[in-house]
C-alpha cells in the first residue's frame, strides 16, 4: 500500500533470543486504585506492574500542541500476541507494546488511547494525522525513518511457524520453494518471501505462493487448516502461537532480520525525544524490565532506548 515502506534489517545480533509461553488466561483489568501509602492513581490502565509517576522534566519535552490534548491516539494491530492482543473479555488490549505505551504515558503525564487497525494502515495513519503514535511490532528501517521518527523498544526478528508434523520438511526459507506460505499484509516478511521466491525461480525451482492476511489470527487459522504450509511471523508471535497450540505448531529454523522494533510517530515534532527520555526513565526505574518479565520475553530487552537507530 502507498506509504508502507519495507527494507531489510541489518545484521544486528539478538543473541540468544528466546520466546517463552505466555499464559493463555492472562488478561488486563482496570487501572490500579490508589495504594494504602497514598500513591496516585495510574493515568493509564497498567496491571501487575509498578505504577510510574509523571516526571515533570520529561513531560515538559512533549510538544505544546500535544500537551494541550486530552489524550494521545495510538494505533495498534492487536493480533500479534504477546506484543499486542485482545484479552479474554473481547475488548481489553494487552501485551508488551500496550504496557510500554501506557507506562510511557504515565511518565509523560498523558492519557494514551489505543485505536485498533490493520498493520498496513498504521504508517499511513501516522502520516495523515490519525495517530499521534504507533506501537505494533514495527521495525524502524532506514526507509521508514525517512518519513517517521522511531524510538527503539526491544529486539525481535522473523521465524517460520509450521505444523509439528512438517518440522523436518519446512525448516528454512530455502525449503519453501513450490509451496504456499502466509504472512501479515504490509509486513517485512512479505518482502522476504518475495525475495526468496525469486531465488527459487532463478535456481530453476518453483516460486513460493505468498498469501497475505490482515491479522495473525487469520494466518494461524490458515496454517492449522492446511491452506498454507508455513506462517512467517515475528519471533515473539511465532513462539507464542507455538506455545498455545498444544504441540500442534512449532517455530522452526533460523531467525531472520534480527534487529530492533520501535514506536513510530510524526517526523521532526520533538515527540520522539520525549518518548525516548520516558522509555529510559522506565529502564532506570525497573518498570521496563518488569514489563518484559511479565510477558515472558526477558531476552528482548535493551539497555538503552534511542531515537532513529542508524543500523537498520
Amino acid at each position: 500500500m502507498p506509504g508502507i515502506i519495507t527494507a531489510r534489517r541489518s545484521g544486528f545480533a539478538i543473541g540468544a533470543l528466546t520466546v517463552m509461553a505466555v499464559l493463555a488466561g492472562c488478561s488486563a483489568t482496570p487501572a490500579a486504585e490508589s495504594s494504602s501509602d497514598g500513591a496516585a492513581d495510574s493515568i493509564n490502565p497498567l496491571v501487575d506492574l509498578t505504577i510510574p509517576t509523571t516526571v515533570d522534566s520529561i513531560a515538559d519535552m512533549v510538544p505544546a500542541e500535544l500537551r494541550e490534548k486530552d489524550e494521545l491516539i495510538v494505533g495498534v494491530d492487536p493480533s500479534l500476541p504477546p506484543k499486542e492482543f485482545i484479552a479474554d473479555d473481547g475488548t481489553t488490549l494487552q501485551g508488551v507494546d500496550i504496557d510500554l505505551v501506557y507506562a510511557v504515558g504515565n511518565v509523560l503525564g498523558l492519557k494514551m488511547t489505543f485505536e485498533s487497525a490493520a498493520f498496513d494502515t498504521l504508517i499511513p495513519g501516522v502520516q495523515n494525522g490519525r495517530y499521534d503514535l504507533v506501537n505494533s511490532s514495527m521495525s524502524p528501517t532506514l526507509e521508514r525513518q525517512e518519513i517517521l521518527d522511531f524510538v527503539t523498544t526491544d529486539t525481535s526478528g522473523e521465524q517460520l511457524l509450521v505444523l509439528a508434523e512438517n518440522v523436518d520438511k519446512y525448516g528454512s526459507l530455502e525449503e519453501l520453494c513450490g509451496t504456499e506460505v502466509g504472512a501479515i499484509r504490509g509486513s517485512l516478511q512479505v518482502e522476504d518471501l518475495t525475495e526468496q521466491s525469486e531465488k527459487c525461480t532463478d535456481a530453476g525451482d518453483k516460486a513460493i505462493t505468498i498469501s497475505v492476511f490482515p491479522k495473525a489470527t487469520d494466518l494461524n487459522l490458515a496454517l492449522t487448516s492446511d491452506r498454507v504450509v508455513a506462517a512467517f511471523l515475528d519471533v515473539p508471535v511465532s513462539g507464542y502461537q507455538a506455545a498455545q497450540s498444544d504441540g500442534k505448531l512449532e517455530a522452526v529454523g533460523p531467525i531472520y532480520r534480527a534487529g530492533y522494533e520501535g514506536m513510530a510517530m510524526p517526523k521532526g515534532t520533538g515527540l520522539a525525544e520525549a518518548v525516548a527520555a520516558a522509555m529510559n526513565e522506565l529502564v532506570a526505574s525497573g518498570v521496563y524490565g518488569e514489563i518484559f518479565d511479565k510477558w515472558n520475553l526477558p531476552d528482548s530487552k535493551l539497555d538503552e532506548l534511542v531515537v532513529n537507530p542508524q543500523d537498520q
